[in-house]
């Protein structure tokens, strides 16, 4: 998957039913704090190409917004604050998931964190964290299967 600038696209729906999640509170071991090099990086986004490439991702009034790029459904939103200690440090604190049942089954879960997690260090930054996610999902044919249907060739570029 090609790392080039993510533009919004023409035609693509906003979240439905929107529900915040503090990353502090349902990760505490994360911090999501970046430095201005990495904010380049995530402000560009990624774009879909193929039917292989599952999120489209792109920036916008200081959020990121993620959407499978099949439906052009937005699943995640995340704003990108500059930290308030003058250090030229970006932080996010925390994310939107949709949680409309019409859109997604069973609502809002730890999984979603773990997708969003993926899609800024390993998908937007280049921070394989790959690991993480094949301890809890991703072990064995059934864990593979899930694995390649949330990410597709982003989380398996060979």
């Amino acid at each position: 998957m090609e790392n080039t600038e993510a533009k919004e696209p023409s035609k693509y729906s906003l979240m439905v039913k929107p529900k915040p999640f503090k990353i502090s509170e349902i990760a505490p071991d994360v911090t999501m704090s970046f430095t201005e090099e990495q904010y380049q990086k995530l402000r560009k986004g990624v774009g879909a190409g193929e039917m292989e490439d599952k999120w489209h991702i792109f920036f916008k009034d200081e959020r990121l917004h993620f959407l499978r790029s099949w439906t052009g459904m937005e699943m995640y939103r995340a704003e990108i604050l500059r930290e308030k200690d003058g250090q030229g440090k970006y932080v996010i604190t925390e994310f939107y998931v949709e949680t409309d049942e019409e859109i997604v089954k069973g609502g809002a879960s730890e999984l979603d964190f773990e997708i969003f997690f993926q899609l800024i260090f390993w998908g937007l930054l280049g921070i394989d964290t790959r690991e993480r996610f094949i301890k809890k999902y991703g072990e064995g044919p059934k864990g593979a299967m899930l694995t390649w249907s949330i990410f597709g060739r982003m989380f398996f570029p060979e």
